[in-house]
C-alpha cells in the first residue's frame, strides 16, 4: 500500500493500534490540507488521533477557534465511520451552537496571525447561554466520561486492514 509519503509499505503488518502509533508519529510532517488525499481509513485515524491531541491539550474552544475547526465536518465522519455516533452527535450540535468558520473568522479579524495566542472570552461575542451549552456538550464528550473511543477506531482499522 502508498503510504503517506508515497513509498511503500505492507500495510497488513500492522494491528489497528500500531497503525495509529505510526500514523501519530508521521502526521504532523503534513499540512490538514494534505490529509484529505490519504486514503480514507488513513484520514479517519489521521482526524481522529488530531482531534484528540487538540481537545486533551486545548479544549473545545480551541478546537473551535483553531484551523481545525475547517475539519470538523471529516471529524464528525470520522466518528460516525467507527461507529461513535454520540461523539459525532454532540461535535454536530456544538457546531450548529457555533460554527467554526465564524469563530476563526472572528479571530482573523481582530487582527490575529494563523498561530498568535489568543483568550477565547475576549476574542468572541458568544452569550453566555452559548457558551455554558457548549461546555455541558464537550462535558459529554468520549474524553470526560471516560467511553473508549480508541477501541471503536482499532478495530475499525484492524477490520480494513484484513480487507485489503
Amino acid at each position: 500500500m502508498k503510504w503517506l509519503d508515497g513509498s511503500y509499505i505492507d500495510i497488513k503488518k500492522f494491528s489497528g493500534s500500531e497503525l495509529c502509533e505510526k500514523i501519530s508519529l508521521e502526521l504532523w510532517d503534513y499540512e490538514r490540507s494534505e490529509w484529505l488525499e490519504f486514503d480514507d481509513f488513513i484520514q479517519t485515524a489521521v482526524f481522529l488521533i488530531d482531534f484528540d491531541t487538540e481537545l486533551c491539550m486545548e479544549g473545545i474552544f480551541t478546537c473551535l477557534e483553531n484551523s481545525i475547526g475547517h475539519y470538523l465536518p471529516y471529524i464528525i465522519k470520522a466518528f460516525r465511520t467507527i461507529g461513535d455516533y454520540k461523539d459525532a452527535e454532540i461535535l454536530s450540535e456544538i457546531c450548529r451552537l457555533v460554527s467554526p468558520e465564524l469563530i476563526r473568522g472572528e479571530l482573523l479579524s481582530k487582527g490575529y496571525n494563523e498561530y498568535d495566542i489568543s483568550d477565547f472570552d475576549s476574542d468572541h461575542e458568544l452569550s453566555e447561554e452559548v457558551l455554558g451549552e457548549i461546555e455541558r456538550l464537550e462535558s459529554k464528550l468520549y474524553l470526560n466520561t471516560g467511553f473508549d473511543m480508541w477501541k471503536l477506531l482499532y478495530d475499525y482499522l484492524d477490520r480494513r486492514i484484513s480487507e485489503l
